[in-house]
């Protein structure tokens, strides 16, 4: 019978430096991880359920300033249901829409490159190094962490969503991805390129860009340049992208192609075409038409889905707020099902969205304003204008103190509720609360 096996002191001695080895590993491995700099609060399951109560909307008698908080990473109030989301040092908050509580917050130890609403959730994204690399996306009424995922965007960056996709832009390189964050395009200059000689125009400046739907049967025209589609082949019915490029000795170009091609590295153009000058913003993306704005003269050119001019109208607006690209590279426009608001940094245009033509034009106003109560609230100096949005006219106006902000204010409007996004700061406007009688 073999004797039984002992225990040595080597053995001993070499286990437990085997433990600490694996603990040494574990511990390394968690201080350089991401979760180590995430912090999440999740909403209570009481505090999810509690909703506000909307009523039928009306506008209100008045407005008085009901809480404010920091929000830069925010470039227009994001509110969904009794929900409002801010963005500021790091965290992402889900606040009480009519007392301005955190209900529930995510916080990483990375700047917030910026925040935005996408298919029913809250798009955060985080900047790692020089790009706006982390994505994440949270549930409104909780908090709770969604799809996740890297991409080696540019900062600083901008979201604009459509549908159930949203696009990432950069000056030289954008991605569109879908709800699940699984990316559909990459446009541009890729970092790293997966596949070589697969982007039309890589060495283009892209100026601004607006997602949209498409209709059906869209075909490309003109010349194939590498990863566009050829002539008299079908794109279906998918979200469009178009963005307005300035490319090495030609004029502005406007391109337009799927946001989700069958291969996301080969773009499928629908339409790439020069435009009269050096100077353009893409201003909306609706159905089968693309708007344009021009400068010298102010105009804008409407575009059809064979990359033809249909359409070309005089804006009274000054010159200078239609040179340069817009902020972010996206011209700040606020969507209706019968109307798109357009604010051109001085003046208030609103289109219409089965044609994109003009149906009026506001001079003096500071944002792009928000419909309630088939009524158009519109940000101007001191107050907030009420319009008639078939005409424009104006039927009353809400005194508003902003103070010393004289900048931008973009809008949103729920439930008696206002809110006013002045620079890096969200501010929420209610009407006065009535003391009942003793």
């Amino acid at each position: 019978m073999p004797a039984p096996e002992r225990r040595t002191r080597g053995d001993l001695t070499a286990a437990a430096a085997l433990v600490v080895a694996v603990l040494a590993v574990s511990t390394a491995l968690w201080w350089t991880s991401d979760v180590r700099g995430t912090t999440v609060t999740t909403a209570s399951g009481s505090t999810t359920s509690r909703t506000v109560e909307a009523g039928p909307a009306h506008i209100p008698a008045a407005l008085t300033e009901a809480w404010r908080a920091p929000s830069p990473a925010t470039p227009d109030p994001l509110m969904q249901g009794g929900t409002v989301v801010t963005g500021a040092a790091g965290m992402v908050a889900g606040r009480d829409l009519r007392s301005g509580a955190v209900r529930w917050s995510y916080r990483r130890d990375r700047s917030l490159c910026t925040v935005a609403a996408a298919f029913h959730q809250v798009v955060a994204v985080y900047q790692r190094g020089e790009t706006c690399s982390e994505v994440t996306a949270l549930n409104w009424t909780d908090g709770r962490r969604g799809p996740q995922r890297t991409s080696p965007v540019p900062a600083p960056t901008r979201l604009v969503a459509a549908g159930d996709q949203v696009a990432a832009g950069g000056e030289r390189y954008l991605e569109v991805w879908r709800s699940d964050l699984v990316r559909t395009l990459v446009y541009g200059r890729e970092p790293t390129p997966a596949q070589p000689a697969t982007q039309p125009r890589p060495d283009c400046v892209h100026g601004s860009m607006a997602l949209g739907e498409t209709a059906l049967g869209e075909t490309a025209l003109g010349e194939t340049a590498p990863g566009e589609t050829a002539p008299g082949e079908g794109n279906g019915g998918h979200g469009k992208l178009a963005v307005v490029e300035r490319c090495p000795g030609e004029r502005a170009r406007l391109t337009v192609q799927r946001a989700d091609p069958k291969d996301p590295d080969r773009p499928e153009v629908t339409f790439s075409t020069l435009l009269p000058g050096q100077q353009a913003r893409v201003v909306a993306v609706s159905g089968e038409r693309v708007a344009v704005a021009l400068p010298d003269p102010a105009r804008l050119a409407v575009i059809d889905e064979q990359g033809k001019e249909v359409a070309e109208y005089p804006l009274a607006v000054p010159e200078a707020d239609l040179r340069g690209d817009p902020p972010g590279g996206v011209a700040e426009a606020t969507v209706t099902t019968t109307a798109v608001y357009w604010f051109t940094g001085s003046a208030t245009v609103a289109l219409d969205t089965a044609d994109l033509r003009p149906r009026w034009i506001r001079p003096g106003s500071l944002g792009a304003g928000s419909e309630v109560a088939r009524r158009l609230l519109l940000p101007v100096p001191g107050a907030l204008a009420v319009l008639d949005t078939s005409t424009g006219e104006q039927v009353g106006a809400l005194p508003v103190d902003r103070g010393g902000y004289r900048g931008p204010v973009g809008t949103a409007c729920s439930s008696g509720v206002v809110l006013e996004q002045r620079g890096d700061t969200l501010v929420a406007l209610r009407e006065p609360l009535v003391s009942s009688p003793r």
